[in-house]
């Protein structure tokens, strides 16, 4: 199961990424989740983007769409641990109910796209049970530029790099990052999360295998 944070849909939508998830993570739509009230926020923006979560009718009607075909009901959440993370001003309620729905899933994983979440987590007692469960944006772009390939990434995310600090900053002042610039960008963020915890919640990303260059 994975489940994706509000943050995270937004972006990946905007960068047209969201269509390819279940290409990118191996996951089927049916193994895919969020939190029911981002459906109603996304059908709103269609008409009316609000201008930060959504800042275009096209990434509303590309989250809206990938929401349909996600699965509808996630598993109850761990309450134990979701008191832990509500009790944290750094962790949304959104995030902490996605975040204890896995808590006791071994197979579960979270998608986010709040870096600032993830330091709080790392500081909770809880923290022990998402080791090798959290997935960052920078790791969906990193494997889409595997997939796609730097021009595509380039052609698909520069439009809406200020939807993610991180990402900009990735793509280069002029958004022509070489491939090796955009691999080695997204590698130093990942790295950084992994270090806050140890053993470290960030899903291994295959970055050390021979590599064939893509343009």
């Amino acid at each position: 199961m994975l489940v994706i944070d509000v943050d995270a849909v937004a972006k990946l939508a905007h960068w047209s990424i969201l269509p390819l998830l279940p290409e990118l993570t191996g996951c089927g739509w049916d193994e895919i989740g969020t939190v029911s009230s981002l459906t109603h926020r996304a059908r709103r923006a269609v008409s009316t983007p609000d201008g930060k979560l959504f800042r275009t009718s096209v990434a509303a009607t590309a989250a809206l769409d990938a929401i349909s075909r996600m699965r509808a009901n996630l598993e109850g959440p761990s309450d134990e641990v979701l008191d832990e993370l509500s009790a944290s001003n750094q962790i949304d309620s959104g995030e902490a109910v996605l975040l204890a729905t896995i808590a006791n899933d071994p197979h579960g994983r979270f998608l986010t796209g709040d870096k600032r979440a993830l330091r709080a987590l790392a500081g909770l007692d809880c923290a022990r049970q998402f080791a090798g469960k959290i997935m960052m944006v920078e790791h969906i772009v990193w494997l889409c530029l595997e997939a796609k390939g730097r021009d595509w990434l380039l052609q698909n995310v520069c439009p809406a790099r200020d939807a993610d600090q991180a990402i900009s900053m990735i793509l280069g002042s002029r958004c022509d990052a070489s491939l090796d610039s955009l691999r080695e960008g997204i590698l130093s963020y990942i790295r950084e999360i992994a270090a806050l915890h140890n053993p470290s919640l960030i899903v291994d990303l295959p970055s050390n295998r021979p590599k064939t260059a893509r343009t």
